[in-house]
């Protein structure tokens, strides 16, 4: 994972622009991202330049290294803005990333268990509708 700026604007972008956006605000050329992403730079290339729509294992690979989430990578409903709010919270990220893969897999579960419960909370409080 590496250390972005405290907020990077991603609004109104469309996905290879993002890409960009992510890999120069991180101060990254093209191949020490496709050497991190473990991809050959032609292949990032082709993403950046928008003749190549990456894999879903891509886009994970994406996410983890600039520690964004695929709604914020993927689509554009959002506030447009990659914010870690901490410094503590930035170095909680980096370090997670230093866990073992079944220990990853452990805190996804435990997260995706805890926001399963928050929306269900809303839906139920009618915070949010079903559709």
């Amino acid at each position: 994972m590496v250390t972005l700026p405290a907020t990077i604007t991603l609004s109104n972008m469309a996905f290879k622009d993002k890409i960009r956006a992510l890999r120069k605000a991180a101060d990254m050329n093209q191949q020490e991202l496709a050497n991190r992403l473990h991809i050959h730079v032609t292949h990032l290339s082709k993403m950046e330049n928008g003749h190549l729509l990456p894999s879903i294992d891509i886009v994970q690979r994406l996410m983890r290294v600039f520690a964004v989430s695929a709604d914020r990578l993927l689509n554009d409903d959002d506030n447009g803005a990659v914010n870690i709010q901490s410094r503590e919270k930035n170095e909680q990220l980096m370090m997670m990333n230093q866990l073992d893969d079944d220990e990853k897999e452990a805190l996804i579960k435990i997260i995706n268990s805890m926001l399963t419960k928050k929306r269900m909370k809303d839906l139920l409080d009618g915070k949010i509708t079903f559709v």
